[in-house]
């Protein structure tokens, strides 16, 4: 095990402990900084999904009214429909924040649905498309606001896991390897200290004896 090379002292020693011990908690918050991405993540990509079936229903609604738009009145009138149109939308972003990740807040605002084209060639099923075309849009806004939220989440989540991954199986061992090996220096050194205490005892018994 790789050990940080530093003399072994007791100031040393003690100065160890305690970036370890800060270690340590650093890898309990990170643990607890994952799990609550994790979670996070799994609700939103839940919800991304239904959304996400939401958007392909009202598409595929979208798509049968055009279809019959463009048999009732035929590709150039839809056409010349469809550039005169102005929804008038305002899309509002803002933003908040989960465990120092920005996420997006994203918002369409859209003023009451009226036909912005004249009557001549236009119809029900053209009302419909324009209708349709506006309430897809709504929930296409909230896929994706949850799409990008959970890419800057995984994003997130892998630098913590990395994070994780060198603690606990880089500077944690580390620490540990070397506040044990300084350790097992110290208590050699004091046993050596205590043993040559002894011997100078005892050298000066024996001179004690001898006058």
């Amino acid at each position: 095990m790789e050990r940080i090379q530093i003399p072994a002292t007791k100031s040393n020693l003690i100065r160890l402990k305690e970036e370890l011990t800060l270690a340590q908690e650093g890898l309990e918050l990170l643990d607890q900084k994952k799990e609550i991405l994790i979670n996070r993540v799994s609700f939103l990509a839940s919800k991304a999904d239904q959304v996400r079936k939401e958007v392909n229903q009202r598409l595929l609604r979208t798509y049968a009214f055009l279809r019959d738009a463009l048999l009732e009145y035929g590709e150039s009138s839809v056409q010349a429909t469809g550039l005169g149109v102005k929804s008038g939308e305002s899309v509002v972003l803002r933003e908040r924040s989960l465990m120092g990740v920005v996420l997006p807040l994203v918002r369409i605002d859209f003023p009451p649905h009226k036909p912005q084209y004249g009557l001549y060639g236009t119809g029900k099923s053209m009302d419909a498309t324009s209708e349709s075309v506006h309430k897809a849009m709504e929930v296409v806004a909230e896929l994706a606001e949850l799409e990008v939220g959970i890419e800057r989440l995984m994003a997130e989540l892998k630098k913590t896991l990395k994070r994780i991954n060198a603690l606990a199986h880089i500077y944690v061992p580390t620490y540990r390897a070397t506040i044990k090996a300084m350790e097992e220096t110290l208590e050699e050194k004091e046993r050596e200290a205590l043993f040559q205490l002894k011997q100078v005892r005892k050298k000066s018994r024996k001179m004690g004896a001898h006058r």
